[in-house]
């Protein structure tokens, strides 16, 4: 048994080592690291975050960093309490103005409260989440105002109470200007509600993460912005249909989105987010960020030509790429991307419908000569037949991984018979961790083929999305010959699977020993005294579709 003793010789009792016997005395609180971890798992529970509070000074202090980081942008739904706390450490200035317009705190016995003690820990600018708060506060019911009276006061109060945090908390550096959807009765007013003064200016130029989007001149408040805003290290645009059908948008707004980008020293990660016609101009200035660039996610962007693409051609130092439900993106559409070398490029996202061969992918992946080490392509969900009979991932692109990318460690997509062959020349050439398959093989043949002779041993996650059936013999002779020591392993959407399939999986988690997470579909047969049971060899076992790992 360890012994401190054996390896520290000091008397305890002399004065000259007192200080040693404090530091040994058992410490009746977890580091505040620990507690941090284990409250972050808490972030979307405010209730019980705010009895985390009430535990201690220590406790409060872990806690209240993350309940107030970011107030209005936690709720699951909007909180006219919130609003009424804010109200009780206003100034007498904005008390007065919004005196003016009939809004009146139901606790005036503590507006003479001062000390706003959970400003420190406030770290974002969320103006949807105040917005919607707001009217619920004004409102009762939480709609939005009907008439140009309703929204100067819904819109006074959130200057005010923008204002105040503003002012009030140094530590804001993530501003949220993403309306969404919400029809604003008259632009102007809801860009005079951000009240650009001196202290507004002062944010700006603290501000790392911008996230901006919905019904006002997103143009106007990103050119102003540009004059102050120099140390953006996240910029996220989020555009919705109307962004796409207003013919009669101010044609210069884009050109004003574009020099925000332009004016940051260095730009590390860029977010756009659903469609926009002019989406070429907003990009054309991303050559000055082409060296700090490491991040790009496109979501649901429609790419009309070729120019958005060549902008981003010229980031070569990008570690992840990523494309989402995006429209016309096609061969033609990614040849840009081919003129550059992305050596330094980590992660690949392509999670689109097509039917192409798309060559220039494959040459986009093979001129990355094996930096790659994670590439993600859509799995089929086999409740959408629309996409039931579409090659997620052509023949050419699978030859191209198997072939030229010798670091990945994650892998996800679709397989079927033409790219098996390949496929299990990925598996020999790599040292894979993760791996996220959707199969659609008749019979089992999947189970019975040599995908588990030939996983790897370095695998420890593996989730398989079939439907078809498969014999609980297929699972045990999968199981007998796969040698990866898993600690987790899915099937998220075979309906079919009950006890007797888990039985065979605790055999073999008795074997190993290495396995810890074991995931069904929810609509599968799996009882819960099948679940009680296999948690005595595997400590997580969940009928909840596919977790995260």
């Amino acid at each position: 048994m360890f012994n401190l003793k054996n390896f520290v010789s000091f008397d305890l009792h002399s004065s000259k080592h007192s200080h040693i016997k404090r530091s040994l005395q058992p410490s009746p609180f977890l580091p505040g690291e620990c507690l941090q971890e284990i409250f972050s798992y808490l972030s979307d529970d405010a209730l019980t975050l705010s009895k985390c509070l009430l535990v201690n000074k220590f406790w409060f202090e872990n806690s209240a960093s993350i309940l107030w980081k970011s107030p209005f942008d936690q709720l699951q739904k909007p909180s006219a309490k919130l609003i009424e706390i804010y109200l009780k450490f206003l100034d007498v200035r904005s008390k007065i103005i919004l005196s003016q317009v009939g809004i009146f705190s139901s606790n005036s016995s503590h507006f003479d409260v001062t000390d706003f003690i959970y400003a420190q820990y406030v770290k974002t600018l969320y103006y949807k989440g105040l917005y919607d708060s707001a009217c619920s506060f004004i409102f009762d019911n939480g709609c939005h105002p009907k008439d140009l009276e309703g929204e100067k006061k819904c819109l006074t109060l959130v200057r005010e109470l923008s204002l105040f945090l503003i002012r009030k908390c140094p530590s804001i550096y993530i501003m949220s200007y993403d309306t969404e959807e919400i029809n604003f009765l008259y632009q102007d007013i809801y860009l005079s509600s951000l009240n650009l003064i001196p202290d507004v200016y002062h944010l700006f130029k603290r501000i790392k993460k911008l996230i901006c989007g919905g019904k006002y001149k997103k143009g106007s408040l990103m050119n102003l912005m540009s004059i102050y805003c120099k140390n953006l290290l996240t910029l996220e645009l989020n555009f919705y249909d109307f962004d796409i059908y207003d013919l009669n948008g101010d044609r210069k707004e884009p050109n004003r989105m574009s020099s925000l980008i332009l004016e940051q020293k260095s730009l590390h990660n860029l977010i756009i987010r659903g469609p926009f016609r002019f989406l070429s101009d907003i990009l054309s200035p991303l050559e000055s960020q082409s060296n700090s660039l490491s991040f790009i996610h496109f979501e649901r962007v429609q790419f009309n030509n070729l120019l958005p693409l060549e902008s981003v051609a010229t980031c070569k130092n990008l570690e992840s790429l990523i494309f989402i439900d995006c429209l016309n993106l096609n061969d033609e559409t990614l040849s840009p991307l081919t003129l550059t070398s992305f050596l330094k490029l980590k992660k690949l996202i392509f999670k689109n419908s097509h039917r192409s061969r798309l060559d220039n992918l494959a040459k986009l992946i093979q001129k990355t000569k094996g930096s790659l080490r994670e590439i993600r392509f859509r799995r089929r969900e086999f409740k959408n037949m629309v996409i039931r009979n579409v090659p997620d991932i052509p023949v050419n692109v699978t030859y191209t991984i198997s072939r030229y990318c010798p670091n990945l460690i994650i892998f996800e997509g679709h397989i079927e018979k033409e790219t098996m062959p390949h496929f299990l020349t990925l598996l020999t050439t790599t040292f894979l961790e993760k791996l996220f398959l959707s199969v659609e093989y008749k019979n089992g043949e999947f189970f019975r083929s040599q995908v588990a002779f030939q996983l790897p041993f370095t695998l420890i996650h593996l989730s398989i999305s079939i439907m078809d059936h498969f014999s609980i013999k297929d699972l045990d002779q999968f199981l007998e010959l796969c040698s990866a020591p898993l600690e987790s392993l899915q099937f998220p959407q075979s309906n079919f699977i009950n006890d007797d399939y888990l039985d065979v999986i605790s055999e073999f988690a008795i074997q190993f020993g290495s396995l810890k997470i074991l995931t069904f579909s929810k609509n599968s047969l799996i009882t819960e005294n099948g679940i009680q049971k296999a948690r005595n060899v595997i400590p997580f076992v969940k009928k909840n579709g596919e977790e995260y790992v």
